[in-house]
């Protein structure tokens, strides 16, 4: 009988391991989701309303609603107009803050950082919900009222605010 003799066959086979490790890492890296401030990102699928949007990532997929915002009914397609233009298909940053009793979850939403609610109430898309118990409204007080001053969106309307 012959004597196997393995003199250089191993080099082939360390080569091809370590190229197989390379290309499953690449894939690691290419599938996670993006990050900022040491947060996973999600990205929107959807926007479902003036203020519901779908959102994936890390293989989980939630519906989440603004909170702290009231849109008044004539500014609701233009602020369902405004989360589409912007949000559709970007990765955001969500911090939630409560679950929704019909379910999904409810919370604040930033793009590159930026709060998207306060960017609403910046444009006059929307106002402050004062009943909420859960959403501290002092930093957005003062864009509220900036836009009543400049009648950005619904305040440059003759019925101003939701009623």
């Amino acid at each position: 009988m012959a004597k196997l003799r393995f003199q250089k066959e191993w080099r082939i086979w360390a080569v091809s391991a370590g190229a197989l490790i390379l290309v499953v890492g690449y894939l690691y890296f290419l599938s996670r989701p993006p990050m900022e401030g040491g947060e996973y990102l999600w990205r929107v699928t959807r926007v479902l309303g003036e203020k519901t949007m779908k959102l994936k990532g890390s293989g989980a997929e939630l519906q989440v609603k603004l909170i702290g915002v009231r849109i008044p009914p004539q500014a609701k397609d233009a602020a369902r107009d405004f989360l589409v233009k912007n949000l559709q298909d970007q990765w955001v940053r969500l911090k939630i803050v409560r679950e929704d009793p019909q379910g999904g979850k409810v919370g604040l939403v930033f793009l590159s950082g930026e709060d998207v609610v306060a960017r609403m109430i910046r444009q006059g898309l929307a106002e402050i919900d004062r009943e909420e118990k859960q959403f501290d409204i002092r930093p957005y007080l003062e864009l509220e009222q900036q836009a009543k001053k400049d009648k950005r969106g619904l305040w440059g309307q003759t019925d101003q605010g939701a009623k």
